[in-house]
């Protein structure tokens, strides 16, 4: 890491190095939108980004790649951009509620919209797209909803079957939430007390029950069959 040290001039280069690649995605992105990815060509992109073709294949040596790198960088800016998880609220299905409004909000962004209707569009070519859009996308927040679960087991709010299955749910129900939209843009995003429902259902299909501490005499009770769900 060169930090303060690094020269004018290279930072400088870097500076533009850096612009003239957002350039060529935001050139990109829109080409692929309007043509697909099949009706795109290299020379379309270089026209629409105002950059040379010798500049593109500089930093992508191919349209696959620069496909690529235009979804990857939408998926690590929404992974970025979502919110943490508290792992100290006891209550699961308030917590999720309150992290599914945050992530539909940062799905709806409209340059994400338009990724999405470029990833369904190129989906015959990259089957594997979607999976790995929404792997980049939501996976640390999967990770981090996996060990919320696990942090509120162990302090005896909750007991569960199963932590992780019931985080990729909760990613992929609100992956196909917004997708719906995209498909069909008149259809209206959820109210509040619609979003707590499906958080309930995903937790009930997990097996997410809350203790309830009153019939076990504290936190560190048994289990029983008297467990409320979440």
């Amino acid at each position: 890491m060169r930090g303060d040290n690094q020269p004018d001039g290279e930072r400088q280069l870097d500076l533009r190095s850096t612009l003239t690649k957002s350039q060529i995605l935001d050139g990109a992105r829109q080409v692929f939108l309007s043509n697909g990815f099949v009706g795109t060509s290299i020379d379309q992109i270089t026209a629409h980004s105002g950059v040379s073709k010798a500049s593109i294949y500089r930093y992508f040596d191919s349209k696959d790649a620069l496909f690529g790198a235009l979804i990857t960088g939408e998926a690590e800016r929404i992974a970025g951009a979502l919110p943490s998880i508290d792992p100290e609220d006891p209550d699961p299905a308030s917590a999720l509620r309150h992290l599914r409004i945050a992530i539909l909000e940062t799905l709806n962004n409209p340059t994400t919209l338009i990724t999405l209707r470029l990833i369904i569009g190129a989906l015959s070519r990259f089957p594997q797209l979607g999976e790995e859009f929404r792997r980049n996308s939501l996976g640390p927040t999967v990770e981090k909803i996996a060990a919320y679960l696990d942090v509120r087991a162990t302090a005896c709010d909750v007991r569960i079957d199963d932590s992780r299955a019931a985080a990729e749910e909760f990613a992929r129900r609100c992956l196909a939430h917004v997708t719906e939209r995209v498909l069909v843009p008149g259809l209206s995003f959820l109210t509040e007390a619609e979003c707590t429902a499906v958080v309930e259902d995903i937790l009930r299909n997990a097996a997410v029950r809350r203790r309830d501490n009153a019939h076990h005499g504290g936190s560190n009770g048994p289990t029983t069959p008297d467990d409320r769900q979440v």
